[in-house]
């Protein structure tokens, strides 16, 4: 069940409580979600996240379209009406009785540690993939299945590979590789678009840093000098090792400079 911790909650722009808002919780068949992160009361991003969450929305087949300006003051509701000041906001779509629901709470919400931040985390690789890696859509079965090998392997994350040995993206992140002074990621196509991911090639290429996007094979991950992944909760957070291959991402240049350069970016949202 979802962790709520927010006793007001919002449904289509007004405010519920937090047991009205689990019976509807009860029936989302849809399973469309979006995680925007708030720092200091303000959220972060909030404009891609919507163009996210409504990209799922067209590649599920609905014929919805959420409007910036409605969808970002139930936000700004529900930031007011708790008293979250860092914490995640999940964002629920799906339909009942023909008409469109847009649900937003807060969620327990736990962030990387300043050691691993410092040191780098341990990652897996996993032979698994989401149904439709561009739709930002909770598997149920997928994600106990992975939690399961992480908790087993004393993982902060996994990394799925596809059926033909090329790297798609971290379980519940974005996941990039240093070859030189340049970045390699997976193809857009291939995995969810993750805000923070997008955010992090922005800055990069406008910084002179080469981001490569292409298919990769799960035997070069021994040929790079270093990995991070991203995500709304990770900012970028360095990767020490993939399976039995050590990483010095911390001490990475490439790494540290991309880490910087999202932070001034982020930084420019609440402050």
């Amino acid at each position: 069940m979802i962790n709520v911790v927010s006793e007001k909650n919002i449904i289509n722009g007004r405010l519920i409580s937090k047991q009205s808002l689990y019976e509807l919780l009860e029936q989302d068949t849809a399973k469309i979600y979006e995680v925007i992160r708030v720092i200091d009361k303000k959220p972060i991003f909030l404009k891609e996240h919507l163009e996210r969450l409504n990209n799922s929305l067209n590649l599920s087949g609905y014929n919805e379209t959420l409007e910036f300006n409605r969808f970002k003051a139930s936000v700004e509701l529900l930031i007011a009406e708790n008293e979250f000041t860092n914490c995640n906001i999940r964002v629920s779509f799906f339909i009942k009785d023909d008409e469109p629901v847009v649900l937003m709470y807060y969620v327990k919400s736990s962030y990387p540690t300043a050691e691993m931040f410092k040191n780098g985390i341990y990652v897996i690789t996993l032979k698994k993939h989401r149904k439709n890696p561009n739709v930002k859509f909770f598997e149920t079965e997928l994600r106990d299945s992975i939690d399961k090998s992480l908790s087993e392997n004393g993982a902060f994350e996994a990394i799925l590979v596809n059926n033909d040995d090329t790297i798609s993206e971290g379980s519940k992140s974005n996941v990039f590789f240093v070859c030189d002074d340049k970045l390699v990621t997976s193809m857009d196509s291939e995995v969810l678009l993750g805000v923070t991911r997008g955010k992090v090639v922005e800055v990069c290429e406008r910084n002179g840093i080469i981001v490569e996007k292409r298919r990769i094979n799960i035997s070069e991950l021994k040929k790079f000098d270093g990995a991070f992944i991203t995500g709304t909760s990770n900012n970028v957070l360095p990767i020490r090792a993939i399976d039995d291959i050590v990483y010095d991402s911390v001490n990475n240049k490439t790494v540290n400079k991309a880490s910087e350069l999202y932070l001034a970016e982020m930084a420019k949202e609440y402050k």
